[in-house]
C-alpha cells in the first residue's frame, strides 16, 4: 500500500488542501462533462496501444489537461463530495462474474450425463417388464436403479454446489483488498471496489494496480506486465514514454500516484476477465473425449 492505515491521519495533515489548489468540479460540472470523460479515458485506453494511447493522450494536452478534465487535483485528488456522482456516472470498479448456478439448476444438469441416461432409459424398462411379470413385487428392481440414479444426481450436486461456493469465498477473499486515495487532500484507505474515475490512487512496491490510470507523480516506479501483456521484464513507468497503469498487472519497484481512468468492467483486466467468464466453448480434444466418454456408456 502507499502508506500503512495506522499512518493516514499524520500523513493527511502535511498535505497541502487550500482551496485555491484545489480543482474538483460540482456535480453539476461532472454531469456537463461527463461524456467528454468518457470519450477521452476511451481515446487513451486501447488495449495493445501504447504509442496510440500516448499521441492522443498528448494531443489532450497531457496529464494536466486530463485531470482538470475528469476534475481531479495532482496533490488534494477529487472531492469527497464527487465520489458518489462519478461512481453513478462512470461506474465502480467491480469486477464481471458469472451468475451463480442454482441447486436445482445443477441437478438438472447432472441428468446430462450419457451413462446416467442409459441408467435410467434401463430402469424404466426393467420396471415395465417387472410389474407386466409380477404385479406384486416386480417393480422393485426399476426403482432401486431410479432411486440410485436420484441419489447419485443428488450427490453430485450438492458436490457441485459446495465447490462453487467455497471458490467464490476464496475468490472474495483473494479481491477483499484496501488501496490508499487521496480525497479532499486526505488520504484514505478504501476497498478496491470502492474506486471511481477520477481517484488519485497510491501505490508502493509490491502492490497490484486496481483500475487502470495515469501516472500523476512516481519514484523509480517499475511494473510487472507480464499477466496482462506477456511482456517477460519489467516496465519502466514515466510520463514520457509510458504513463499508464494497466489493472492486474503488479508493482514490483518504486512508489507512485496515477489518477484512475476505467475502472471496472470498462477496464484492461475488466474487459479480459469479461470474455474468460463467458461459457467457453469445448475444445476439439474435449469433443472427442466426450464422444468416447458416450461410445463406452452405449457399449456398457
Amino acid at each position: 500500500m502507499c502508506m500503512l492505515t495506522s499512518g493516514l491521519e499524520d500523513v493527511n495533515s502535511n498535505i497541502m488542501t487550500s482551496n485555491g489548489r484545489r480543482n474538483a468540479p460540482d456535480n453539476d460540472a461532472l454531469d456537463e462533462k461527463a461524456t467528454r470523460i468518457r470519450d477521452l479515458t476511451k481515446l487513451i485506453n486501447e488495449p495493445q496501444a501504447l504509442s496510440l494511447n500516448l499521441e492522443h493522450l498528448q494531443a489532450a494536452g497531457g496529464v494536466k489537461a486530463l485531470l482538470e478534465t475528469v476534475g481531479t487535483d495532482a496533490d488534494s485528488g477529487a472531492s469527497d463530495a464527487s465520489i458518489e456522482k462519478r461512481r453513478e456516472l462512470f461506474g465502480c470498479n467491480t469486477l464481471p462474474s458469472t451468475p451463480r448456478k442454482s441447486f436445482w439448476q445443477l441437478f438438472v444438469d447432472t441428468f446430462d450425463d450419457a451413462t446416467l441416461q442409459i441408467l435410467i432409459v434401463a430402469a424404466i424398462v426393467s420396471l415395465v417388464i417387472g410389474i407386466y411379470d409380477d404385479p406384486a413385487t416386480g417393480y422393485v428392481e426399476g426403482m432401486a436403479i431410479l432411486a440410485a440414479c436420484l441419489i447419485v444426481s443428488v450427490v453430485t450436486a450438492l458436490n457441485d454446489y459446495q465447490k462453487e461456493s467455497q471458490f467464490r469465498e476464496l475468490s472474495a477473499a483473494n479481491d477483499d483488498v484496501d488501496v490508499v486515495v487521496v480525497r479532499s487532500g486526505k488520504f484514505h484507505s478504501i476497498r478496491v471496489d470502492d474506486i471511481v474515475v477520477g481517484d488519485l490512487v497510491c501505490l508502493e512496491a509490491g502492490d497490484n494496480i486496481p483500475c487502470d490510470g495515469v501516472l500523476v507523480t512516481y519514484d523509480g516506479l517499475e511494473v510487472d506486465e507480464s499477466a496482462l501483456t506477456g511482456e517477460p521484464e519489467e516496465i519502466i513507468k514515466d510520463s514520457e514514454t509510458d504513463p499508464f497503469m494497466l489493472s492486474g498487472c503488479t508493482v514490483v519497484a518504486g512508489s507512485g500516484r496515477f489518477v484512475a481512468t476505467a475502472v471496472g468492467k470498462l477496464s484492461q483486466w475488466g474487459k479480459i476477465k469479461s470474455k474468460l467468464e463467458k461459457e467457453q466453448e469445448e475444445t476439439p480434444l474435449q469433443e472427442k473425449l466426450d464422444d468416447m466418454a458416450a461410445m463406452i456408456g452405449y457399449v456398457g
